[in-house]
């Protein structure tokens, strides 16, 4: 039995970025207190994916933007607003303009009531 072939049909197919562009992705990330998630937009068997990097402020569980890319662009786009085209991952990471975020109280939750 042909164990190779088999091997090679289950291993997904698609675009991802390229591993100095997610190295820098990290670094940016670092360097602006974000936290950089990739994730897999979807991964059916048969059918191709797409990497996705999700954006998260620190204590937040919503992603502030993503990006993706296609063979020949990247593409940003906020949670609530228009993508934007860009020919590379420096120019687009260039380009953010992060809002500070707006403290409301200088109270960190601990943990969570407990309801009984």
């Amino acid at each position: 039995m042909d164990t190779s072939k088999s091997l090679r049909l289950a291993l997904p197919m698609g675009l991802s970025f390229e591993v100095e562009d997610l190295v820098l992705i990290r670094k940016w990330a670092d360097l602006n207190d974000i936290i950089v998630a990739v994730r897999l937009d979807h991964g059916i068997a048969g059918e191709e994916y797409e990497e996705v990097v999700a954006f998260h402020r620190r204590l937040s569980a919503c992603c502030g933007l993503i990006m993706w890319r296609n063979v020949g662009s990247i593409f940003v786009q906020p949670l609530v607003g228009i993508k934007t085209q860009y020919g590379s991952v420096r120019d687009a990471l260039a380009s953010l303009r992060l809002k500070q975020r707006v403290v409301l109280a200088d109270i960190t939750v601990t943990s969570w009531p407990i309801v009984e």
